[in-house]
C-alpha cells in the first residue's frame, strides 16, 4: 500500500515509549504498581479533534471521576492510539478511551480489559464512512482505484480498518490500487478532502459535523460515497493489572456520571457520548474478524 506519510512505527517505538514515560511521569503517571491501591489515576484519550481542545474538555471529567473515586485523576491526551495503548502497558495510563481496534490490540498484548461501550444516538454501534467531494466523478467504490485517500491512523477502526476492508470487498487492492495519506484525526481527513489534497476521506459517521466551525458549508461541499458494516462503539477500558475492586469502582463511576445532567454534558463534549452500556471482550470479535480480513 502506498502511504505518503505512514510512520516508521517499529523503528520509532523505543523513542515514542521513552518520551511517553517522561510525559506521563510529569502528569503523575507511573505511581501505581500491579495489584496495588492506586494513589492517582490517569485517563488516556486520543484526539479525534485538535488535542488542546480535547484536553480542556476532558478536565471536567477528571474532576468528576476524582470526586467519585476519592483519588486524584489526571488527563493524558496521546498523540495517537499507540501512545495510549503503550501507556496502559507501561502502567502509566490507568483508564483508556480506546477505540475498538485499539482495545483489541491492547487486549492481545495483555494491557487492557474492557468495562463499557459508549452509547451514541441510542446505539452502542456506529459505522465508518467514505466521503468524497460533492461534485466528484467518483460514484462507486470501484471508482476509487488510482485515487488518493486520507485515513486517520493505522489503529483507527473507523478511520482505517473497516474502510480498507470495504475497499478489499469491492475489488480494490489497498496495496496497489490507491495511495493512502495519514491525516492523524477524523476532522483532518475531512479537511484534507475540502482542501483538495485527496480524492476521498475515511472517517466515522458523521465526522463532518466536527469541522462545521472551520467550514460551515462542509455538508454541501461533500457527500457520503459508502458506509461500512456496524462497528462496536469505542470503549472505556482499564489496565489489566488494576485491582478488580477498582475496576468495579471505575465502571460504576462512569455509569453514575452518565446519569447526572452535568456528567452527561461533560461526556457529550468530549466524544459525543450519550451514556455507556456494559461490554465484554466477545463484543469485539467482529473487530478481530475485520482485522483478519485487513491482513489477508
Amino acid at each position: 500500500m502506498r502511504r505518503s506519510s505512514f510512520p516508521a512505527v517499529l523503528a520509532a517505538a523505543a523513542v515514542v515509549l521513552a518520551a511517553l514515560t517522561v510525559l506521563l511521569a510529569a502528569c503523575g503517571g507511573g505511581q501505581n504498581t500491579a495489584g496495588s491501591e492506586p494513589k492517582k489515576l490517569v485517563v488516556g484519550l486520543v484526539p479525534s479533534q485538535e488535542a488542546e481542545n480535547l484536553d480542556a474538555k476532558a478536565k471536567p471529567l477528571a474532576d468528576l471521576l476524582s470526586e467519585k473515586l476519592g483519588v486524584p485523576v489526571e488527563v493524558f491526551v496521546g498523540s495517537d492510539y499507540t501512545a495510549v495503548i503503550e501507556g496502559m502497558g507501561a502502567g502509566q495510563v490507568d483508564i483508556g478511551f480506546l477505540n475498538p481496534k485499539g482495545y483489541v490490540t491492547a487486549k492481545e498484548k495483555g494491557y487492557a480489559d474492557v468495562l463499557l461501550k459508549a452509547v451514541r444516538n441510542g446505539s452502542d454501534t456506529y459505522r465508518a464512512q467514505i466521503v468524497v467531494a460533492h461534485d466528484s466523478p467518483i460514484r462507486a467504490i470501484a471508482d476509487l482505484k488510482g485515487k488518493k485517500i486520507a485515513y486517520v491512523d493505522p489503529q483507527s477502526t473507523s478511520g482505517y480498518v473497516y474502510p480498507v476492508v470495504l475497499l478489499k470487498k469491492n475489488g480494490i487492492d489497498p496495496e496497489k490500487d490507491v495511495t493512502m495519506v495519514e491525516a492523524g484525526g477524523h476532522d483532518k481527513t475531512i479537511l484534507a478532502l475540502l482542501r483538495g489534497d485527496v480524492d476521498a476521506a475515511f472517517s466515522f459517521d458523521d465526522a463532518r459535523t466536527i469541522v462545521q466551525k472551520a467550514d460551515p458549508a462542509v455538508m454541501d461541499k461533500t457527500r457520503i460515497l459508502a458506509y461500512t458494516d456496524p462497528i462496536p462503539n469505542d470503549t472505556v477500558s482499564v489496565r489489566t493489572n488494576l485491582p478488580n475492586e477498582w475496576k468495579d469502582k471505575i465502571k460504576q463511576a462512569f455509569l453514575d456520571i452518565a446519569q447526572d445532567e452535568k456528567g452527561k454534558q461533560v461526556i457529550r463534549d468530549i466524544y459525543n457520548h450519550e451514556g455507556y452500556a456494559p461490554a465484554q471482550d466477545s463484543d469485539f470479535d467482529v473487530v478481530r474478524e475485520a482485522d483478519r480480513l485487513l491482513n489477508q
